[in-house]
């Protein structure tokens, strides 16, 4: 199986690209409204041979006295390659996922993805995307539909806004969700979701929509998502 996670190297450079995303995050914005900016180095190798940790923080200090400048930048380094190291379970969540992306197919995985949300998707997502070619596409369909959608959200919200027409921006996100999720549907199971995405474009809340475009791609049937848009 190929790795989750392409190897990474790091550089002198890095704190260019430290600063670099501080002030893009951070440009729109006036200083009073300046955001807490936290970058995470996952890391395909042993950066920092002679410790023993897996995670390391760092924030800009004083040389000799150690006195904080600032908590507005942080920086994480996580070596995934010390994590295969540990003999037992994981400890807490982060440990979990740097298992997850270090690709080991330890015994304790399906005990980890279990107990972990957000794990047990990833796993499920990526089986499927590896299952076959139609799956790949159904998975990049709505992938693209997500992108889409928040693009046309965003500019939906911007001209709301101007215009203080709220109305017309949620009911204009209502319909892109149901079209995100009667795509998706029409994809994987064709005429045969005809009924259900009839269905689905009768649902006016959003919040519901939102329920269901969350649980649908680890839906194994069409019974199952018709399950989830019942309960949604």
């Amino acid at each position: 199986m190929k790795s989750r996670l392409p190897t990474s190297i790091i550089s002198t450079n890095e704190p260019c690209f430290i600063g670099r995303t501080f002030t893009t995050a951070n440009l729109p914005q006036d200083f009073s409204k300046l955001r807490k900016t936290i970058t995470i180095n996952i890391l395909g190798f042993d950066w920092f041979r002679n410790d023993k940790r897996y995670h390391h923080t760092f924030h800009i200090r004083d040389d000799k006295t150690g006195e904080l400048l600032s908590d507005d930048i942080e920086v994480h380094f996580l070596e995934l390659e010390k994590i295969k190291k540990i003999k037992r379970k994981p400890a807490d969540d982060l440990e979990g996922w740097m298992i997850y992306l270090s690709n080991l197919e330890c015994p304790e995985m399906e005990a980890i993805a279990m107990g972990n949300p957000g794990i047990r998707k990833a796993l499920t997502i990526e089986q499927a995307f590896m299952q076959s070619k139609k799956e790949r596409r159904i998975y990049e369909l709505i992938e693209k539909a997500k992108r889409d959608e928040i693009s046309a959200l965003a500019g939906a919200r911007a001209e709301g806004e101007a215009r203080g027409e709220a109305k017309g921006m949620v009911k204009g996100e209502v319909k892109m969700a149901q079209e995100a999720i009667c795509k998706y549907l029409e994809v994987k199971f064709g005429e045969e979701s005809l009924d259900l995405q009839e269905k689905v474009n009768k649902i006016s809340k959003l919040e519901a929509l939102n329920v269901i475009i969350n649980k649908i791609f680890t839906a194994n049937s069409l019974q199952d998502i018709y399950t989830i848009v019942d309960n949604a």
